[in-house]
């Protein structure tokens, strides 16, 4: 608009300066110089003064409108300047940068009760297999399956171990019929020798013959009961009440002996299992409140058990186990999600490691908006970390937004909208 507005006057002068021109042009053109009278002077103009003609003068006011002229339009448009500096430092001024940020909860926010995520976990979980190796000719469980105490999983092809059993048991016979020879043959040497019918020699082999039948005879004997032994290993059986977690077979499948078939959690004892951070492991109650989330309006109070004494590599948290009591109801189902909570102490504010920044003398500082809508580099002094969040030890109030999201890239006051 300023610019339009300077142009225009612009133009305007040059015509008047046009018609200026030929105005005088013309009256230059009438004017005779030899008829136009003299004016008198004195003496002393005379010395000082030369003799101009009046086109001289018309001439010189000429030059003097001309400047007159310059200087106004050098006025206007330096006047104009400071306008149109103004406006266009208004449109280069660029819009509020949106950030993302977090609020800083107050104090009476913090202390409350610490929660955290739970699993509902059986105390005692066993991996069954056979014990013998063979072809699976039935199964007999699935997994979700709550199975009693000596129920039977599944099944093995028993012909290899009855036929083995049989064979056994042969030759435990035939043994147990040559100790009897054996033996006969020793009390006819007993009663033979004091008559001198029987040598020393012939007594000493019918003495070894009968324990090297006796000892035959134990040995097959043994190797019978392990032979019924893995006959009764054929039928995998639950050792305790409890659900079926996993199925490793099927039937038709040729297995060996502690090859996996079964998991089995035992539903005599369940228990939550979480996780607990370092800086809450020493508040920790012997008591806590185990809240499932199908059932959220019926907490279970349930006994610390174990706390892990070493952190996790990855988490650094341990791992803490809190037994629940047994009810006439149905158990909690295995795997299910629950919150376990608990008084603790008054937590510090955690914000996300994101929205903390090394400042050149390795101080951390986080980006704090302001009222005015500016980011500000504030210093902070960091505490333990709480889950996948920092705490902010010092240096942070209640209620200040601190920006998570572009820290590296912002600058001290810069203008930024919260969304």
């Amino acid at each position: 608009m300023v610019a339009g507005t300077l142009r225009a006057r612009s133009r305007l002068y040059k015509v008047r300066i046009w018609r200026s021109r030929r105005f005088f042009a013309r009256r230059r053109m009438r004017t005779v110089p030899a008829q136009r009278p003299r004016p008198e002077r004195s003496a002393v103009q005379s010395a000082v003064l030369p003799y101009r003609p009046l086109a001289m003068d018309r001439a010189v006011s000429m030059d003097l409108i001309k400047a007159l002229r310059r200087i106004v339009g050098a006025g206007v448009l330096a006047a104009g300047l400071p306008l149109a500096g103004c406006s266009r430092q208004q449109a280069d001024l660029p819009p509020p940068r949106p950030v993302r940020a977090v609020q800083v909860p107050a104090a009476g926010e913090l202390a409350g009760q610490q929660r955290y995520a739970a699993r509902i976990e059986a105390r005692h979980e066993t991996v069954l297999a056979f014990q013998v190796g063979g072809q699976v000719s039935a199964r007999l469980a699935e997994v979700g399956d709550t199975v009693a105490v000596g129920a039977v999983l599944a099944r093995m092809d028993t012909s290899d171990l009855r036929l083995r059993e049989r064979d056994l048991a042969a030759r435990l016979a035939a043994s147990r019929a040559e100790r009897a020879d054996a033996a006969s043959a020793l009390r006819r040497a007993n009663e033979l020798r004091p008559k001198g019918f029987v040598s020393q020699a012939d007594f000493d082999r019918a003495t070894y013959r009968d324990q090297a039948a006796a000892a035959q005879v134990e040995a097959l004997t043994a190797q019978r009961g392990l032979a019924g032994r893995d006959l009764s290993y054929a039928a995998l059986t639950a050792p305790a009440a409890g659900v079926i977690t996993a199925r490793m077979i099927d039937a038709g499948q040729v297995v060996s002996a502690g090859q996996p078939a079964f998991g089995l959690a035992q539903s005599n004892e369940i228990e939550a299992v979480f996780d607990l951070p370092e800086q809450q492991r020493a508040g920790l109650p012997d008591t806590v409140q185990v809240t499932l989330w199908t059932q959220p309006d019926r907490p279970i109070t349930a006994k610390g058990r174990e706390i892990a004494p070493q952190a996790a590599d990855g988490s650094r948290t341990y791992r803490v186990r809190a037994t629940l009591p047994v009810s006439d109801g149905p158990p909690p189902g295995l795997g299910s999600s629950a919150t376990v909570a608990f008084a603790g102490p008054v937590a510090l504010p955690a914000i996300p490691p994101a929205a903390v920044l090394k400042r050149d003398d390795g101080q951390p500082a986080v980006w704090v908006v302001d009222g005015n809508g500016a980011v500000r580099l504030r210093p902070v002094t960091l505490g333990p970390v709480q889950g996948d969040r920092v705490s902010i030890a010092n240096g942070l109030g209640a209620g200040d937004w601190v920006v998570t999201a572009g820290v590296h890239d912002l600058r001290d006051g810069q203008a930024v909208s919260l969304p």
